[in-house]
């Protein structure tokens, strides 16, 4: 304790505001986990594909650049959507040519998928990702006028492969199918100041900390589970 009446040491990676990740190369949903291991903190992904179920914050959504650099910090030049919507901010200038339209924001994931620390952060660049959150964006917006209130919950219905290119260029990425499922009250799900995530890999470049490589999925479907309405207590 310092002079101040607070730590004035070096922060060490846990108080970073913990993320998920939508793995485009693989159609996957990861819980990135922080785990302290005695001489700093290494990040264990969770998948969370099969029970992702989260209560997201698309009043606070961010717009803008984003760069994942290999190794290093993330660097995010982002404003809020709704900012733009009202013509009281624009899109930010692109700071450099690595930078890509990128988006962000906060969720909660249910007591199924969302360990001891439910509240988390996504934010991606891949056109996949970009183009799922699109669609499930533009259901929120078409009812969220009669949810006053409340956040949507959503799910993950389905992947989709995508290839692009040809020959040795070709790729391909999984275009997730996310649905509203129910609406909630915000609750402790609350915009908060965003310190730089702990994770450094982009939602489609993952880095597995122990050398395995993503998860494959074969292109199939997920099923969601049969109960389709929003306990209570999904995100107590």
């Amino acid at each position: 304790m310092s002079i101040f009446g607070f730590s004035t040491e070096p922060s060490t990676g846990g108080d970073f505001t913990p993320i998920v990740k939508y793995d485009a190369r693989a159609g996957r949903i990861f819980r990135m986990d922080r785990i302290d291991t005695g001489n700093g903190f290494e990040s264990s992904p969770v998948d969370i594909t099969g029970n992702f179920k989260a209560l997201v914050d698309f009043e606070n959504v961010e717009v803008g650049w984003i760069d994942f650099p290999i190794g290093s910090m993330p660097s995010f030049h982002l404003v809020p959507l709704a900012l733009i919507k009202s013509g009281n901010a624009k899109l930010p200038e692109r700071p450099s040519e690595k930078h890509k339209n990128g988006i962000r924001f906060l969720l909660k994931l249910s007591k199924d998928c969302g360990g001891d620390k439910p509240i988390r952060e996504i934010a991606g660049t891949s056109k996949a990702f970009l183009s799922g959150i699109e669609a499930v964006y533009t259901q929120y917006l078409g009812n969220k006028d009669a949810n006053t209130g409340k956040l949507p919950v959503i799910m993950l219905e389905k992947t989709t492969p995508v290839t692009s290119g040809s020959g040795q260029r070709s790729s391909t990425n999984y275009h997730p199918t996310f649905k509203i499922v129910g609406w909630a009250l915000r609750g402790d799900l609350l915009p908060q100041a965003k310190p730089q995530p702990a994770q450094a890999q982009p939602a489609n470049e993952p880095s597995w900390g122990n050398g395995a490589a993503a998860p494959a999925t074969g292109g199939q479907r997920v099923q969601p589970p049969a109960q389709q309405a929003v306990a209570v207590d999904d995100f107590g």
